[in-house]
This record gives C-alpha cells, structure tokens and sequence, in this order.
C-alpha cells in the first residue's frame, strides 16, 4: 500500500507534542487529521451538535448528562495525491502524557461467571440480551503507534481507523466496522451489527449461521427500527442482513434507511446510543447488569466517534475493536453478546477473536 510519508511524520509530531488531535480515515476515503491549537478538550449538549460543524466527536460509553467532547479542527490535514503542509503543526500547543494507569486484565474465571449470571437472568425473562466485555493488556512501544495506524488502514479497508489523543482521554487507537450513522442531505443510514464469527468458518449466507447469531441479530436490528419507527422518521427501509468480515471476525449486518423529517441527527444519535450491538436490551436493565458486573471503566470503549459534518456528510462509528494506549503498553477492550444461547467458553474465544485486531499487527512490530 502507499502511504504519504508525511502522515508517518504529521502523526509522530502530533504524540511526540502532545497534541489534542484525531487522525482518521474513513472507508474509501483518504486520511486526515485535524487537530487543535491548544490542547483544551470541549464539550457541547448532545441537543445542539447541529450548531456544531467541522469537529471530531468523542463520545463515552456512559454519557450521564448527554454532554459530548469533542476535538476542534483548528487545523485540519488531508493525505492523498499531494502531501499537505504538516509544518502548521508546529504552531499548535500540546499537553503532558496522561498519568492514568492501565486497567487490570479481566480474570477469565470472573468472565465466565458473569456469563453464567447474565444467563440466569436472561432465563428468568428480564433480558433478552446483554454485552459483556472485558479488557486485556500488551507491551507495546509508544512510538509504534504510527505504523499501527497505517497498518491497520492497509489490513481493514472497509473499518473506520482512527487514533485521538486528548488530555481527558489519552491516547486511543480502533479499527471498527460498525457504523453508528451516516447522514447527508437529512437521509440518515444506521448499521445493526451483531453476530460473530471466525473468518474460516463463517457461512456465505446469513441463513446458514447458527440460531444464537442470528437471534442476536434479529434483537439489534429490530432495537434501531422500533426507534426510527418511535421518533416517526420518514421512508424508512430495511437491507439484509449480509455478511461481512472485519479482520479475522464475521458478523452479520443489517443496514436501515430513513429520513429525518423534523428530527435533528443529534436526536437520532442520543436515542441510539448505546445500542443493543455493544450494551443489550432492554437498553436500561443492559446497563445496568453491566454496571454491576464489569469492574472496568469502559471508557471510550463503546461509545461512538468521527467527524462531525452536518453541512456536508457527517459518520459516526461505535468505537470498537479498540485500545487505550500508555507509555510503553496498551489496554485493550473487546466484547460479546451474550443471550439465552451463548456459552461461555465460546464467548470467551469470540473475545479472543476480536483482540486480534490488534495483537497480530502488534507482535508483528516486534
């Protein structure tokens, strides 16, 4: 793949100075990063993001008040054909590393356990399906984290990759391949994704997968449709599900259409999040269980991040498949859906699965 080399040494300013940026390719598109000139973090009322334009949101998993960060795009660089001016950079100020320690790596025994409850209580009819994840950690040289970021647009053309660093947040890096939402011209597409796989042996077709997978999708994409169907969105249409694979994971996807109507894309987007596909339903009891049982702070961790465009396309991605990186390691966050179906041990290698996304092009670097 050719790679403009000025984005290796645009991403190695902006750590090495600490800068508050987000770099990001979209799929099918060329990279970019925008970043600030001060390092201070913002955040607006998920009720006016339509006043907001030209940012990088970055929104939490637990979002309490529905106030969300996000990065400004005080400069603002595009990779592709011509390489831009990274010189610009040098004027923006940054911030010290973070002094955040690394969460603990979840004990599989704990992770079995809470999957062995989650089932009981889905077997007494209060869920019908809940998210549990867990994190993992890795050595892994900071400086590396360049050459992540371009390996991972190489080996996940179809994922949204991107890479931000705030001084709220620290560093993060992911690779997802679900779509939150994509909106232009107030047509507004969601992706339900649900449902996992190894690569080598997923069926072609989503009829062929098992009853669980296809069960867990069926709850994801019916959660989005009740509520396109609740804030009476316009046209709304339905697509698949298909299969599609994300690295060395398949997961079955079912996209929906609609128009916004007299609804704002921040409703839309406050009433999604979190969805089935990374927390459960019903969304509050979900929750909660996770709350109880999860002894991590998930962070960014399945929350949603991208740029924020509404003059011209706005995309927002579920940040999955995703790591937090420190000094001289990472901490990585992964998860499954688990329903009245799932075994533990499965669950558990589905996790493992996932982890790989970024533990292969890490060992690699080695």
């Amino acid at each position: 793949m050719s790679v403009d080399p000025s984005l290796r040494e645009a991403l190695s300013v902006c750590l090495n100075k600490g800068l508050t940026f987000a770099a990001f390719r979209r799929p099918g598109q060329p990279a970019e990063i925008w970043a600030q000139r001060t390092p201070d973090i913002e955040h607006i009322d998920g009720a006016l993001l339509l006043e907001l334009n030209e940012a990088f949101v970055i929104a939490p998993f637990n979002m309490t008040d529905d106030r969300i960060p996000f990065i400004r795009s005080d400069v603002e660089l595009q990779f592709g054909g011509l390489g831009p001016d990274i010189s610009v950079l040098e004027d923006c100020i940054g911030s010290a590393l973070s002094s955040d320690r690394p969460a603990q790596a979840t004990d599989p025994v704990v992770f079995k356990q809470s999957i062995a409850e989650a089932k009981a209580v889905l077997a007494a009819g209060d869920l019908q399906k809940v998210v549990l994840s867990r994190t993992l950690s890795t050595k892994l040289d900071r400086a590396s984290l360049r050459d992540l970021f371009v390996s991972a647009m190489h080996d996940h053309p179809e994922a949204f990759v991107a890479m931000v660093n705030t001084p709220l947040h620290g560093t993060w890096i992911g690779a997802s391949p679900e779509r939150l939402v994509y909106e232009e011209e107030d047509r507004v597409r969601v992706d339900a994704l649900a449902g996992t796989m190894p690569v080598a042996s997923a069926p072609e077709t989503p009829h062929d997968w098992g009853e669980k997978e296809r069960n867990e999708q069926v709850l994801v994409a019916e959660s989005v449709l009740h509520s396109f169907l609740e804030m009476e969105l316009g046209e709304v249409a339905v697509h698949g599900p298909e299969v599609i694979r994300a690295g060395h994971v398949a997961h079955l996807r079912t996209t929906i259409h609609a128009d916004l109507g007299t609804r704002t894309l921040g409703e839309v987007v406050l009433a999604l999040h979190p969805t089935p596909a990374v927390c459960g339903t019903p969304k509050a009891k979900a929750r909660a269980f996770i709350a109880k049982h999860e002894k991590h702070d998930r962070e960014l961790y399945a929350g949603f991040w991208g740029p924020w465009s509404p003059d011209e396309v706005t995309e927002l991605f579920v940040n999955i498949r995703c790591m937090r990186v420190f000094a001289d390691s990472a901490t990585l966050y992964v998860g499954a859906g688990i329903t009245a179906g799932s075994e533990a041990g499965a669950e558990w290698n589905e996790t493992e699965q996932k982890a790989q996304t970024w533990l292969r092009p890490i060992a690699a670097l080695k």
